[in-house]
């Protein structure tokens, strides 16, 4: 199976986290992160890949809201302050954890042939 760099991976794990995030419901998050883990070459490069495509979903879904009402988004994050920083920790944790699944996963499934000794 064809493993891919960091790039490749974040961008695929954007575009399915940004279409799952379209059916509302966020849990379905994690798997736009285990793909894009599951698909990396290297672990690090599945856990940042994970970590910054979920964190830009919801930053993204989190500017769209503020385009289409700038008020109440304002009273919302003035009411809960700390919203927009839990949530930013929640997604790169989301992310991240999610991510490093999908990369360990593929190690079992799939172990590299290097390390076999042939």
């Amino acid at each position: 199976m064809k493993r891919y760099g960091f790039l490749a991976c974040f961008l695929i794990t954007l575009i399915l986290a940004v279409l799952l995030e379209l059916t509302r419901i966020w849990v379905l998050l994690i798997v736009a992160g285990v793909i894009g883990g599951f698909l990396s070459k290297s672990f690090l490069r599945a856990v940042f890949a994970g970590c910054l495509g979920v964190l830009v979903c919801w930053l993204l879904y989190i500017a769209v809201f503020y385009t289409l009402n700038p008020y109440g988004m304002s009273i919302a994050l003035s009411v809960f302050s700390l919203f927009l920083g839990l949530m930013v920790v929640l997604g790169a944790v989301l992310g991240a954890l999610s991510a490093s699944l999908g990369y360990f996963l593929s190690q079992v499934l799939m172990p590299s042939e290097k390390g076999s000794g042939k």
